[in-house]
């Protein structure tokens, strides 16, 4: 890719999105540990010094890349539930798959807080949060609109709760080691296991609380 400094909003939105897509295929290809600032560049043949032009660092970058990820995974909850729920059975099921179909977000989700923000810059981190608090309301209102019988604080308690436990589930999923390549034993302890059917069961006891 032949590098040509972006003049425009319009292109510097472009050359953001080729960034990111390129980290998306090495962090695909070779992990998050090994996707170096570097290795970016260079397989966008973008000097060191071009690529500072749109991201001070690796962490910058995939920052970057998981809002988007949140923001595709909040927009299929928009899409995806419009009614209010009529079978809870079948809504835990539905929310655990629509989760599942947005694995880098869960994957990234996992480090963010332990890896990923001790080494980003002030004003992306910032971003980072103030964006992450938008989606939240986003995603709080298609929970209200789903039960409409929550107040706001029990539509917030679901969405910070379910958040939560899906972004320590998924790290120990068969998925995420299947995906990344781990060694599985499945006779050593309680044995590595999906993560739809443990989510469901979570989900269930999550909204039999917020609903006593």
């Amino acid at each position: 890719m032949d590098f040509i400094r972006a003049r425009s909003e319009e292109q510097k939105r472009i050359r953001i999105e080729q960034i990111t897509e390129v980290a998306a295929e090495l962090y695909v290809e070779i992990g998050y540990d090994k996707v170096t600032y570097s290795e970016i560049g260079r397989k966008l043949n973008f000097t060191r010094r071009n690529l500072y032009n749109y991201f001070r660092c690796k962490e910058d970058i995939f920052l970057t890349l998981l809002l988007q990820d949140i923001d595709k995974m909040v927009e299929d909850a928009e899409k995806s539930f419009t009614e209010p729920v009529a079978d809870q059975e079948k809504f835990c099921l539905a929310w655990a798959g629509m989760l599942l179909r947005h694995q880098r977000m869960l994957a990234l989700f996992g480090i963010v807080n332990t890896v990923i923000l001790k080494d980003a810059s002030s004003d992306v981190h910032r971003g980072f949060r103030i964006e992450m608090n938008r989606s939240f309301n986003r995603l709080k209102a298609v929970v209200q609109r789903i039960f409409p019988k929550f107040s706001e604080e029990q539509a917030c308690q679901f969405v910070e709760y379910e958040n939560s436990y899906a972004m320590t589930l998924y790290p120990a999923s068969l998925e995420y080691k299947e995906f990344h390549h781990i060694e599985i034993f499945p006779d050593a302890g309680f044995g590595t296991k999906g993560f739809v059917p443990q989510f469901v069961k979570y989900l269930r006891r999550l909204l039999k609380g917020l609903q006593e």
